[in-house]
């Protein structure tokens, strides 16, 4: 009769392989989603500071007193009678500014990234003058400065030398979307200056459109 004792042993390594095998392939799925999840709750802790951000400088009484004072305020805008004489401060709400992103968000769908960054660059609406007063500004408030600190040291492409327009992927791709839809809304409805400035502003701030 034929030793049974091989058969089993064989039989327990073969067992044992399969469980342990198995287990690396859960380990492996657990770490790989575990991942995932991690870069999406960054993408969207990213995404909320940048709401916060926007909603703290638009808000901010002496930026808007900059705003105000920078001289765009009655020069012509985009086209013979586009004007910023509209501009009047007001509360602008998380709700609205939500809502202006899941819009522009639709809209990029049907305009290319690179369309967008092309548009970005030819209605640039924020001059040097008043770049300058909105990040004195912002030194001097504890507050913006942390929040502009902690959206400074988000994840980027820095590092990557084949990288030629966006820096921060993820903060560059709301901006553009909320400017894009703003854009709109502007010229055609004359609504949303003080979004359509401080995202032109953080635009520029990390350097999503490169000349």
């Amino acid at each position: 009769m034929m030793n049974k004792k091989p058969l089993i042993g064989v039989s327990i390594c073969a067992v044992v392989l399969l469980v342990l095998g198995s287990l690396n392939n859960v380990v492996g799925f657990q770490t790989v989603q575990s991942s995932n999840q991690k870069m999406i709750n960054e993408e969207i802790n990213q995404k909320e500071l940048l709401f916060q951000t926007i909603l703290d400088i638009a808000n901010n009484k002496e930026i808007q007193k900059v705003i105000l004072g920078s001289g765009i305020t009655g020069k012509r805008f985009f086209e013979p009678g586009m004007r910023f004489s509209t501009f009047t401060p007001h509360v602008l709400t998380e709700k609205f500014l939500k809502r202006m992103y899941t819009m522009g968000v639709i809209l990029s769908k049907t305009i290319s990234k690179s369309r967008m960054q092309s548009i970005v660059q030819k209605y640039q609406v924020i001059n040097p003058e008043m770049q300058h007063g909105i990040k004195d500004v912002i030194e001097k408030s504890p507050t913006l400065k942390g929040e502009i600190t902690q959206l400074s040291n988000s994840d980027c492409e820095c590092e990557n030398e084949n990288t030629t327009v966006l820096y921060f992927p993820v903060l560059c791709t709301i901006l553009l979307c909320i400017f894009g839809l703003i854009l709109f809304l502007f010229y055609t409805f004359h609504l949303g200056a003080i979004i359509l400035i401080i995202a032109d502003f953080l635009i520029t701030l990390f350097q999503c459109i490169h000349p």
